[in-house]
This record gives structure tokens, sequence and C-alpha cells, in this order.
């Protein structure tokens, strides 16, 4: 009886033991990238890429305030201003990667391209002196923005 009791108490000893272990060993982090030869670019060159696309939307976001005052208060000389200013702030976006769903870049850039074009909408009917169309122009613009937002950063 003794000894069953001993087999039986190592026994209920070392399973609590074996447990701790694989919990401990599963516990650790495994890593999200590759070795580094792997990667695309330095870490520098993420850094970099990333500062360039925050100001680009930060230089985005000045805009559209812009263009908001401009067609509110129709002045044309702030609606030309805002939207060279969006314009030129899509330079450069091919190197920009969404903030998640970073499988989805393709469609991404697809949004930056029809940025592009609204925008050039936009300074058409801003050229034109048409504030009407350039309040639906900014609409449009808006959507692509609302679009992106929802499907790659809230």
């Amino acid at each position: 009886m003794s000894m069953e009791l001993n087999l039986m108490t190592i026994f209920h000893r070392a399973i609590p033991i074996f447990v701790l272990a694989g919990i401990l060993f599963l516990a650790v982090p495994a890593t999200s990238h590759g070795p580094a030869e792997h990667k695309e670019g330095t870490h520098a060159d993420h850094e970099v890429a990333m500062k360039s696309q925050h100001e680009r939307m930060a230089n985005f976001k000045e805009a559209a305030e812009m263009l908001a005052d401009a067609i509110i208060h129709n002045a044309p000389k702030l609606a030309h201003d805002g939207a060279e200013k969006l314009d030129r702030s899509l330079d450069g976006h091919e190197k920009d990667m969404p903030h998640k769903n970073r499988a989805r870049v393709k469609e991404f850039h697809r949004l930056y391209v029809e940025l592009g074009k609204r925008t050039g909408n936009l300074k058409a009917a801003i050229k034109a002196d048409d504030l009407p169309r350039s309040a639906v122009a900014y609409g449009r613009i808006l959507e692509i923005c609302a679009a992106c937002h929802r499907k790659f950063r809230d």
C-alpha cells in the first residue's frame, strides 16, 4: 500500500510540473517577422515612411478644413489653396501602408487613386468658380476619406 501511495503521490506532483512547463513554453512570444535579411528595407526606412504618411494625413486634415471654410464662406482663394494642398499631399502615397487590414494594400492604394481623381474634379470646379459644384466635389472627396478610415484606420 505504501508503494502505491508513493507512486500516486509522485504521479500527482509530476503532472502539475509538466503542465506548468508546458504553459511556460507556450507563453513565450513568437517572433512576428522573419530574419532581418528577409525584411524589405530597414527599420529606419519604415519609420521614415510612417512619418511621411502621418504628415500626409495631417495635410489632408488641414486641406479639408481649408476647403470646408472656403465653401462655407465663399472664399475662392482659400478653396484654391486647400485643393492645391490636398493635391500636393497625395505625392508619394505609393509607399503608404494602412494601419489595419494590411493584406488589403491594393484596395488602400485604389482609394488614393480615386482621391486623386476627385481632387482633380474639385480643382476644376474651383477654377470654374462654381461654388455648388465645388461643394459637391468636396463631399465626394469626403466619401473617400470616410471609406478609407472605416476600412483601414478606425
